[in-house]
């Protein structure tokens, strides 16, 4: 494989700024601009995740469990990664909708800048924007993005985990499989 498509190693002071890394740049800010437009009127979203994520934030008990009620008897359906990020922000910038929301949000607008770099190694720089703008423009991608469910971010941990697994089979390295199979257990 050459090295005409920048990987997640190179330095950025190396890469050099072409059409194709301007458009990335233009989709990037159309999908941040769809994720993050007017976040803070979605309100909590989905209050029952809003609800466990307070929980989360009155002790560690809870938050390690990923508990729904402040006794910790009651956990969440789904894995505790994604709300204990959202109880990370909620306690850096204060419990609100937004900052449940914004984790997921951003989640989204990386997944567009990584999917263009997956597809963009195989395929070329065309088809890595086509796939950046097909993601960053999907209705379902912006409303799951807005939401305080995980999705997004587990799109994100799910295309890292691809790009590891690439990169290990192209190179035979251990390292990188043991990375991805980290990113999917994650």
């Amino acid at each position: 494989m050459s090295n005409v498509y920048p990987s997640l190693s190179t330095p950025l002071h190396s890469r050099r700024l072409t059409s194709a890394n301007v458009i990335l740049i233009v989709i990037m800010l159309v999908s941040a601009f769809f994720e993050l437009f007017q976040l803070d009127q979605e309100g909590y979203a989905n209050t029952y995740y809003a609800a466990a994520v307070q929980s989360m934030l009155t002790s560690w008990h809870n938050f390690f469990f990923v508990s729904y009620d402040s006794a910790g008897f009651v956990s969440l359906d789904k894995p505790p990664l994604g709300f204990w990020i959202q109880a990370a922000s909620a306690k850096l910038l204060g419990f609100s909708g937004f900052s449940l929301l914004l984790p997921e949000a951003l989640a989204a607008i990386a997944s567009v800048a990584l999917l263009y770099l997956l597809v963009a190694r195989v395929f070329g720089q065309s088809a890595g924007l086509c796939a950046a703008l097909v993601l960053a423009l999907t209705p379902i991608s912006v409303v799951v993005a807005r939401n305080n469910t995980i999705d997004s971010l587990l799109i994100l941990v799910l295309l890292l985990a691809v790009y590891y697994v690439s990169r290990a089979v192209e190179t035979g390295s251990v390292y990188r499989l043991l990375v991805c199979a980290f990113c999917i257990g994650l």
